[in-house]
């Protein structure tokens, strides 16, 4: 009795997960659509960068399409299917119901209807992607990232602060590790992808986890030489070759450490059943947790200084740290403190601009290494209650006021 619910129980999770591939499938096909639509109906759009999104989108299109179902389609008749119902170019429906196939985002007279706009709000694309034409491989990131903060929402706030903390301790992993860690927060928390499908990590089979973030690193090989490095920590020394030393069959390739902090890494297995969370989440989500767990650690045996992860009035993520320091006979200060870890100042300063300005002032960390452009976005941010520092320019700051200095 107890082997047959069990193995319902696995045919039910099968059944979810192959309409859960159909569905996201589906998704993407339609948000390539849409933004061939918004391509293919604009004017006054160059006919070279307009013939560049549009194979940029058939690419998508086509990546959309399962394995061994190929969707064989030349440009010609990908731009005659977007004045169509849109059932010839999107994936099988299966058992998901969702009528995108009867859609059409094009009129008779070849204009955009409003029905595109409406699927792009519901589907996370912002508008400037339709406007600006954005490339594919950005929508998806700005996609995952929204949809990161959406699901990150809806979480009650003691479920928030254990999937921040989560993300930055289990990003990445053996499917059976990452299951029991992130326990009631599994199923509802789908960013994880196979490593097996990233080539970019991956050496002669394994791939390496970094020893700041866990995330893979990125093997690049030039010439006879093979480099191992993480992206985001590869200038504070985070980055290895490959030994000359070769180990035996099923073992994985000796890295040797090249940078100041490359502690000693294992090689784990590239298979299915070892997962990563995307690259967006790790991006916007693993970073930026990191950044407040460092800042959070050098301060937390400093007298008189009380901080405080995710405690924001109003939701847990109104900003990340409530740092207080209460010397007797002081003034109290508070700083509220939101970690930034972007890769583009002016993407970082356009983003806090488009927010509604907060009732109390925010100060924005960013990593150390981007104290060169703590200026601009000062200057950017002029007139918003907003303080711009480094991290370790925060930790002076707030170590001379526990000591009592003004």
């Amino acid at each position: 009795m107890l082997q047959s619910s069990l193995f319902m129980r696995h045919l039910v999770r099968v059944a979810l997960k192959e309409c859960d591939d159909v569905r996201i499938r589906r998704e993407q096909a339609l948000t390539a659509c849409c933004l061939a639509v918004a391509a293919e109906t604009d004017t006054g759009l160059e006919t070279a960068r307009r013939a560049a999104m549009l194979m940029d989108c058939l690419g998508a299109l086509r990546a959309a399409h399962a394995p061994g179902r190929a969707l064989q389609l030349g440009m010609g008749e990908f731009r005659q299917g977007l004045r169509a119902p849109l059932a010839p170019l999107l994936p099988p429906p299966g058992d998901v119901d969702d009528q995108f196939g009867e859609l059409r985002l094009m009129d008779g007279a070849g204009l955009v209807r409003d029905a595109l706009e409406d699927l792009c709000r519901e589907h996370l694309v912002p508008q400037a992607a339709l406007d600006r034409h954005w490339p594919w491989a950005r929508v998806r990131a700005e996609q995952e990232e929204r949809r990161l903060f959406e699901v990150m929402r809806r979480l009650e706030p003691e479920e928030y602060r254990e999937a921040r903390a989560l993300l930055a301790e289990c990003p990445a992993g053996p499917l059976r590790v990452l299951r029991k860690r992130w326990d009631r927060l599994w199923m509802r928390f789908d960013f994880f992808e196979a490593v097996s499908d990233w080539p970019w990590c991956q050496l002669e089979g394994w791939w390496y986890p970094c020893p700041k973030c866990r995330w893979p690193m990125r093997v690049v090989e030039t010439g006879q030489e093979v480099e191992v490095r993480c992206e985001a920590h590869r200038a504070r020394g985070v980055h290895y070759r490959l030994s000359l030393e070769r180990g035996g069959r099923g073992v994985a390739p000796t890295l040797v450490g090249t940078g100041r902090a490359s502690e000693p890494v294992v090689g784990l297995p590239a298979s299915v059943d070892h997962l990563a969370l995307s690259r967006p989440v790790w991006r916007y989500g693993v970073l930026p947790t990191l950044l407040e767990i460092e800042l959070r650690d050098r301060l937390k045996a400093q007298a008189h200084v009380r901080v405080e992860m995710w405690p924001g009035e109003l939701r847990p993520d109104e900003y990340d740290l409530r740092i207080t320091v209460a010397v007797p006979g002081r003034r109290v200060r508070t700083w509220r403190v939101d970690a930034k870890d972007w890769a583009s100042a002016a993407a970082l300063a356009k983003a806090l601009l488009e927010r509604e300005p907060k009732p109390y002032a925010l100060c924005i960390v960013v990593p150390d290494h981007q104290g060169h452009e703590v200026a601009y976005l000062k200057a950017r941010l002029t007139g918003r209650r907003t303080k711009v520092l480094t991290l370790t320019r925060l930790v002076e700051q707030v170590k001379r006021a526990a000591r009592g200095v003004r």
